[in-house]
C-alpha cells in the first residue's frame, strides 16, 4: 500500500506545486527517483495480483523471501536490483527491459560523445619557432 505522502505529493503535482523537499526513503535521494520506485513497485504488485499469485508463490519461484517481494512492491531502493529483474521475469515482462539504457537510445550520450570526439582545427601556420 502507498502512503498518504504519496499520495498528497501525487496531488500536489496535478496542481503544478514543485515543492518537493522530502525523501521517502534514503537522505539525499532524489524526489523523482522515489516517485519511480513507488510507481514501479505499484505496478509490480498489480502484474502479481492480475496473475493471481501470492507473495510466497513468487519467492518461491524466485527461491527469495517474501520480505524482498514486498520490499519491492514498495518501491524500496534498497532491495537488490536482481529482485526487480526476477520480477519482470516472473510476470512476463522482462523483453520492455533490454530498451532500458539502450546507448542506440541515449540521445544525450551521443551528443556528449560527439562533442569530445571533435578533433581541433590545425592552425594553416605554425607558431612553433
Amino acid at each position: 500500500m502507498l502512503c498518504k505522502a504519496y499520495f498528497m505529493l501525487c496531488a500536489n503535482l496535478k496542481k503544478g506545486v514543485i515543492m518537493i523537499k522530502t525523501d521517502f526513503f534514503a537522505t539525499g535521494m532524489p524526489s523523482a527517483l522515489s516517485i519511480s520506485l513507488l510507481e514501479f513497485g505499484t505496478n509490480l504488485q498489480t502484474a502479481r495480483k492480475r496473475r493471481k499469485l501470492s507473495l510466497q508463490q513468487v519467492a518461491d519461484k524466485l527461491n527469495i523471501g517474501v520480505r524482498s517481494i514486498a520490499d519491492a512492491e514498495k518501491g524500496k531502493p534498497t532491495t537488490a536490483v536482481s529482485t526487480y529483474f526476477g520480477l519482470l521475469w516472473v510476470y512476463g515482462m522482462l523483453d520492455g527491459i533490454k530498451d532500458v539504457a539502450n546507448p542506440l537510445k541515449d540521445i544525450e550520450g551521443m551528443r556528449l560523445d560527439a562533442v569530445r570526439k571533435k578533433k581541433p582545427v590545425k592552425s594553416e601556420y605554425d607558431n612553433d619557432f
